[in-house]
């Protein structure tokens, strides 16, 4: 039986379309969880949760209230991570009376709980942080958790840095793969980016760079001894009412004093484009859907016009962008792709899948039009190793559909299937006009219709009148047989 390579195409084109929507939509099921954790955390927490930390009305209203912005970085660092805290930034450097908000902030608070990420973009935040108007106060928060790496960076860049108990940073060695980094080059260039930070805000120089050539890690007492931090603090209610507040920090605009006490405290929600580029950047993500439209594209050049080899350009730029490829290109890309897939579907109807694949990249595409690319990685070299056997699992039941597919139509196209004569109008019998040796040919009449023929076999004749059936067709000439009486 023939391999149907449109049912294919649509499968094809419907699993596809079905991962791709798995894997975009798993930064925003990941956000409403941690949205939710974060409402059950203030019902066990009491007083040092974000939300009972919220001040109540009287607050609100009096002369003095305030406002604390509270941004989440909680998961692999990426220019999405970047976006989101300029975009915090700004936030909160627009001015009350330009705003619906009539409570001015004092600060903003960075909550690290990250296994680290992009040398790039965290040198991208860490000159955010500098350039904000308002103080910044980095945190390593809830208990129990770690800021490895770019997140150690981040706590020392902030102007106010504490630790919550029984947490850890370090780690800050840049890596290449799931191999460190050891070219002097890079390593002193980093160090030395470190020690200018920790000198700004009279932090221990030698123990910022040791992050990086030694990868120390710290616990919250050890960081405080050695002057890594300003204090440890239980939760935000203690951090802004009792530690944070009437502190003097150092900024680039010279000493301030932090002014956090009785603040409310707004948790800042992230945007839809920086929820979608923070989950295309994630290494695990990028790199299964790179692999997913590499297997893609390997079937549409083995099937072509059925425009499978577009869907897998159109993955394997998805998967680029979070192995360094410019976001505002790849989105160019999309668009570009997502255009053409339209126009196909438009000019060749397959079951509506290109139609609606074409729709949804576009629709990626005009949300990416964003921030820089991504490059050197600061993060823990067994987080990228279990990243890669993560997308190994998830990898290998696709690569071996895509083998059964391929191993199908390549079975399909080897086998030779007998041919219709359909250019036969009345029958597929005729009469030989001609004799028709076992090596030669001659002609016979097909309803009403000559056409040079040849026997089937060169030990067979055929004379002139006999009756003969068509068999093959070659080309222009028919393979016929003679017809017993």
């Amino acid at each position: 039986m023939m391999f149907n390579n449109g049912l294919v195409t649509f499968l094809l084109c419907y699993l596809v379309s079905v991962l791709i929507l798995i894997f975009l939509s798993w930064g925003t099921v990941l956000t409403v969880l941690d949205a939710q954790l974060a409402k059950g955390e203030s019902i066990r927490n009491g007083s040092n949760d974000i939300n009972s930390s919220t001040m109540n009305q009287n607050n609100i209203n009096n002369n003095n209230a305030k406002s604390v912005l509270w941004v989440d970085i909680n998961d692999y660092i990426s220019t999405a991570t970047a976006d989101n805290i300029e975009d915090a930034i700004d936030k909160v450097s627009i001015p009350p009376e330009n705003t619906n908000k009539d409570i001015p902030y004092t600060a903003i608070v960075l909550s690290l709980d990250t296994p680290g990420g992009s040398l790039d973009a965290t040198f991208d935040i860490i000159e955010a942080m500098q350039q904000s108007p308002i103080p910044i106060i980095t945190y390593v928060y809830p208990q129990g958790t770690s800021a490895w790496s770019a997140g150690t960076i981040i706590l020392i860049a902030g102007n106010y840095a504490a630790m919550a108990p029984f947490t850890t940073i370090g780690s800050a060695q840049p890596v290449a793969g799931s191999q460190p980094i050891n070219d002097t080059k890079i390593i002193n260039a980093l160090k030395t980016k470190l020690i200018s930070i920790a000198n700004l805000h009279d932090r221990n120089a030698t123990q910022a760079a040791r992050f990086v050539t030694h990868n120390d890690n710290l616990t919250p007492r050890m960081a405080l001894q050695h002057n890594v931090i300003n204090t440890i603090a239980e939760g935000p209610h203690e951090l802004l009412n009792n530690k944070a507040h009437n502190a003097t920090i150092y900024t680039l605009e010279g000493p301030k004093v932090l002014d956090t006490s009785n603040a409310e405290i707004v948790k800042h929600q992230p945007s839809v484009r920086v929820m979608l580029a923070s989950t295309l950047a994630n290494p695990m993500i990028s790199s299964i859907l790179f692999t997913i439209g590499f297997f893609v594209l390997i079937f549409g050049f083995s099937s072509p016009g059925f425009g499978i080899e577009i869907t897998g350009v159109a993955i394997i730029i998805l998967g680029l962008l979070g192995q360094g490829f410019d976001i505002n290109w790849a989105a160019f890309a999309l668009i570009a792709i997502g255009a053409g897939l339209l126009a196909y579907e438009i000019y060749s109807p397959s079951f509506g899948a290109l139609g609606i694949g074409g729709a949804a990249i576009m629709s990626i595409g005009i949300a990416l039009m964003i921030t820089q690319p991504v490059k050197p990685l600061l993060i823990r070299e067994q987080h990228l190793q279990d990243m890669m056997y993560i997308s190994i699992l998830a990898i290998s039941p696709f690569a071996a559909l895509m083998g059964i597919i391929a191993y199908k139509v390549w079975e399909s196209k080897k086998k030779r299937m007998k041919p219709r004569v359909d250019f036969i109008t009345q029958s597929d019998k005729g009469l030989a006009v001609d004799d028709i040796s076992g090596t030669g040919e001659g002609f016979v009449l097909v309803g009403g219709e000559y056409w040079k023929a040849k026997t089937e076999s060169h030990k067979l004749d055929i004379k002139k009148g006999d009756r003969v059936k068509i068999i093959d067709k070659k080309g222009r000439i028919l393979v016929v047989r003679k017809l017993s009486l």
